[in-house]
């Protein structure tokens, strides 16, 4: 036990009169450096005073740089402050409290670099603790060892260390390794996680996945880790998916990936495409079902999404017998196939081409123009009945476009449908992200890092997928000439007649125009669909073609219908 003089020095107001004002001066000076203290002279405006205390070393471990300090008993708890202030003004040279017990009588001080001392004053701010409430060591790799404080909450307190980590003491790429249970924490140095150049689809795993989940592509990795998770579609979330991204983003490698996981795995497969497109996907082509490419001509789209929504109808009446309202819940062994629907480029499917100004109505280019964006229509049709009647039958959906606004046949009433959101690219517009995403904010964005990682750039993009976080990921990728050697080994089925026959496309395609005599017979045989979907049949009252004026008027209704559905 040693004693030792503690001096003060108080600046006095003017015109301070010891006789008055002594009484207000000590509660001033208790106060502020607590008690004990005495008032030994007043000189020059400045009032000097003492107090006698007593601190014992208890010990000093030079090993762990500590020193254990005996507090005077006058020492409350709420006196941490000032006793964190005093210690490390009397010791110097980096002693700093790390551990306050008055109750016990006793600091403990420890000798802090100052990066260390940095560190432990951000993370207490970011705790909302005071400094010696976080112990904070340094790590061999640069990084640091944190013991939490008792009030710790991961939903609070995380994203707060995280920050501490990349912006305080560390940079970009550091992160937290947090045990909340042991209350102990890591500051961790890293470089940022990035994708690595190219990621090779695990083509020996086809067919022994699950036919309700379609890996696509892996999640970008957690700091620190090498690989990433496996980003997946559940299809029993949601059975529709858009993939959207500008030319060359790397939407078609998302597409194949799910192509061939999903046929691997029990699917059926339907695939409707622009013609300039379509040699995108003709790697696929055997494997479609009967009548599923889609892809020859506008005209063989709608024949196949004709097809498709006769089948969903099929088998919801199969439903209805079974007195079931989920195919999921169909007994083992009468579950339907699932039926895989691609809709490449619906932009270039569903926009109706402009009708030059001035032509006649009974012009044949007239007539052409009309033909051709009825058929457009009619897509457009079939695609959003399918995806409004036919959720629980075991139809899926992905379509991909290259933007989502109202003017490209996917608008907001159609997305809010839609529960797969995928946006390939590394750096899409806030517009782009706004237009696909339902809470653009919600959404990572690419990290820098990987924006400028050339090659490691490509496939990537962001993810908000039904029933799963939102992801940063970059899709696998295989040679359409891979794709097509595995499932051919695998055994998938194979049609010989994959395109949609003349008859189904009469089924479901009208026309306009003065017809020929095989077209008239095609209409006849559809009883009026075109009344259906454009509220006009072309015909009289008797099933004759209209022809002149007439002809022209209910041209003209078709076409301000079809503009007024696009």
């Amino acid at each position: 036990m040693a004693s030792s003089t503690e001096r003060i020095r108080v600046r006095l107001p003017e015109k301070f009169d010891p006789a008055r004002h002594m009484v207000p001066l000590m509660k001033k000076i208790t106060d502020t450096h607590g008690e004990g203290f005495e008032v030994d002279s007043i000189e020059d405006g400045m009032a000097v005073a003492t107090r006698q205390v007593a601190v014992t070393e208890v010990s000093h471990n030079i090993k762990s740089k500590t020193k254990e300090v005996r507090l005077p008993r006058s020492v409350k708890p709420t006196d941490g402050e000032k006793m964190s202030v005093k210690l490390a003004d009397q010791h110097g040279d980096g002693w700093e409290m790390t551990k306050f017990e008055p109750y016990l009588g006793k600091a403990v001080l420890t000798q802090l670099s100052p990066e260390t001392a940095r560190c432990r004053g951000a993370a207490a701010l970011a705790l909302g603790v005071k400094p010696w409430e976080v112990q904070v060591t340094p790590r061999r790799d640069g990084g640091f060892d944190l013991e939490l404080p008792r009030t710790y909450m991961p939903s609070k307190h995380d994203a707060k260390l995280e920050e501490v980590a990349t912006g305080v003491v560390g940079r970009d790429g550091w992160y937290v390794a947090v045990n909340a249970q042991q209350l102990t924490a890591s500051i961790i140095p890293s470089a940022p996680p990035t994708f690595p150049e190219g990621i090779a689809f695990p083509l020996t795993r086809l067919g022994k996945g699950s036919i309700d989940r379609t890996p696509f592509g892996m999640v970008l990795p957690d700091p620190g880790a090498d690989a990433g998770d496996e980003i997946s579609i559940d299809w029993t979330a949601s059975a529709w998916a858009l993939v959207a991204g500008t030319p060359g983003s790397g939407k078609t490698v998302t597409l194949n990936a799910i192509i061939a996981d999903s046929l691997s795995n029990g699917s059926a497969l339907a695939i409707v495409d622009d013609v300039s497109k379509a040699i995108d996907f003709e790697w696929a082509r055997p494997f479609c079902r009967q009548g599923g490419w889609g892809c020859d001509s506008l005209e063989a789209s709608v024949g196949t999404l004709g097809l498709i929504r006769d089948e969903g109808a099929r088998r919801s009446k199969v439903l209805k017998e079974l007195g079931i309202s989920n195919w999921l819940d169909m007994p083992d062994g009468r579950r339907f196939q699932p039926i895989l629907v691609i809709i490449d480029e619906v932009s270039a499917l569903v926009v109706p081409d402009p009708v030059p100004k001035g032509i006649p109505k009974d012009h044949p280019l007239f007539l052409e123009i009309g033909e051709r964006n009825l058929a457009r229509a009619m897509i457009q049709s079939y695609m959003r009945k399918i995806i409004a009647e036919l959720r629980f039958v075991g139809v899926r959906m992905v379509i991909s476009t290259q933007a989502t606004n109202a003017n490209t046949g996917v608008d907001p009433g159609l997305r809010t449908l839609i529960g797969h959101k995928i946006l390939q690219g590394v750096n899409p517009s806030k517009a782009a992200r706004s237009q696909i995403f339902a809470d653009e904010s919600a959404v990572l964005n690419v990290p820098e890092n990987v924006k400028s990682g050339g090659k490691r750039a490509k496939g990537v993009g962001v993810a908000a997928l039904e029933a799963d976080a939102p992801a940063v990921y970059k899709s696998y990728y295989a040679t359409t000439d891979d794709y097509q050697t595995a499932l051919r080994k695998l055994g998938i089925e194979e049609s010989s007649n994959a395109e949609p026959s003349s008859r189904d496309i009469n089924k479901y395609l009208p026309t306009l125009g003065d017809e020929s005599e095989a077209t008239a017979a095609r209409r006849g045989a559809m009883k009026d669909p075109m009344a259906e979907l454009m509220g006009d049949s072309g015909y009289d009252e008797n099933g004759r073609p209209l022809k002149g004026a007439a002809l022209a008027a209910s041209q003209t209704r078709v076409l301000s219908n079809m503009a007024s559905r696009a």
